[in-house]
């Protein structure tokens, strides 16, 4: 009687050779905790031995940072260094590398103790290690990391709780935006044009063109409340006139990404290299793709550049000296330059932003009509950028609340 055929059981995989000659050992383990899919580990190799070799190799760093559960919990830096790599696909360069730099100084405070051994009291000691050297707020970034990446230890269940729910982050106080009052920008886009930078090690001295050009950077800060990658990439194609009014469309940002050319760039993200580490990428949001209204007479400035150096319809309207596009250091030196010339107390460039976000609020413009401006998703952020001054709300005040006493009567 002829001997039956023994099947693997479920779980112990397969090893088989291809039409090419090639071994293959695949194991399944278990399912993706988050989606519930089949999740197979397969290696492969020439010779049989290489390839159950590479195979016991593979199944023993997947248990060694937890993809694989065994009888030892992985310890916190094996897990930690691996779940931010996972992140790598869903995360711009810089947001990704600078969560792997994060990562790695966690693994480096408490990284050598085992997830199923972690308790509050290990968190409490990383962040008391931390914020001997760091402030509040970063420690609670720190913080945040370590929860997330917990909370997903729970879902792949190494670890019963999550010890960081128990732990409460510093607190930490906002550090007010200072901006401009509502007719400093007016002088300090003057003095960009009256006090250019002298020439040096930097370039050549600049030419009316040069102040002219860093006067329209300036003033669309402030006229349009543009971020600054969204203004270093604006082209001629996103100037459009809609019912008699012209504006910008941003549809573009410039971003220096970390990596340069060689920046590990997600699939789903639509970027493409410029020169150096510069990528041409969308605005922040969905909702950063806004059309702003701006002046006739900002209008016509930008187009007699456009028409002064036959621009294209998709070339950079900003170039530095060397004919690249702007660097947000190149913007803060002459940023700085101007303040000083107009004699205005340092501010960042970024506040032009703000104080935008300031007049249209104190115009009595709406929730909706503030956000568009600004391209910004909730209302909570506009409010983050909105600086209301004195005298706005003592104008406000005055509308809303009657008077309280007779005016007639005498107060002496």
């Amino acid at each position: 009687m002829a001997a039956t055929k023994r099947r693997r059981t479920k779980g112990a995989g397969g090893v088989f050779r291809d039409k090419a000659g090639k071994w293959h050992f695949r194991t399944e383990i278990t399912a993706d905790p988050g989606t519930g899919h089949r999740r197979i580990i397969e290696t492969t190799g020439l010779v049989k031995s290489d390839a159950r070799q590479r195979h016991e190799n593979k199944l023993r760093e997947y248990e060694r940072t937890g993809i694989i559960h065994s009888n030892q919990s992985p310890y916190l830096r094996d897990y930690i260094i691996r779940w931010c790599g996972q992140r790598r696909r869903d995360l711009k360069p810089n947001t990704w590398y600078n969560l792997d730099k994060r990562c790695n100084i966690i693994a480096d405070t408490i990284g050598g103790v085992r997830l199923a051994e972690l308790t509050p009291a290990h968190v409490r000691l990383m962040m008391d290690r931390l914020g001997r050297t760091r402030a509040p707020r970063t420690v609670r970034e720190y913080h945040g990391i370590l929860k997330q990446a917990l909370d997903d230890a729970e879902l792949e269940e190494l670890i019963d709780r999550n010890p960081c729910r128990r732990v409460k982050p510093p607190r930490y106080e906002e550090t007010p935006q200072r901006i401009l009052d509502e007719s400093q920008p007016k002088e300090l886009i003057a003095a960009a044009v009256k006090a250019p930078m002298a020439g040096g090690r930097r370039g050549p001295h600049d030419s009316p063109e040069d102040t002219e050009m860093w006067a329209i950077l300036f003033e669309l800060a402030f006229a349009t409340g543009m971020r600054e990658g969204e203004r270093y990439a604006l082209m001629p194609y996103e100037l459009e006139i809609r019912d008699g009014i012209p504006g910008i469309f941003v549809q573009q940002q410039l971003q220096d990404y970390v990596g340069g050319a060689d920046a590990v760039i997600p699939k789903w993200h639509n970027a493409v290299h410029v020169v150096g580490g510069l990528w041409l990428v969308p605005p922040k949001s969905k909702k950063g793709v806004r059309f702003v209204p701006i002046t006739w007479n900002l209008w016509n400035r930008l187009w007699n550049r456009i028409i002064m150096f036959g621009m294209h319809p998709h070339q950079f309207i900003f170039n530095n000296l060397l004919g690249r596009p702007i660097r947000q250091e190149q913007e803060n030196r002459r940023w700085r330059n101007a303040l000083q010339a107009a004699g205005l107390p340092y501010v960042k460039i970024h506040s032009a932003r703000h104080w935008t976000a300031t007049r249209v609020a104190e115009s009595g413009a709406s929730e909706d009509e503030r956000m568009a401006v600004l391209g910004h998703t909730d209302i909570q952020m506009t409010a983050r950028y909105t600086h209301w001054g004195t005298k706005a709300l003592a104008d406000m005040m005055r509308e809303a609340i009657p008077s309280l006493t007779d005016d007639s009567a005498d107060v002496s």
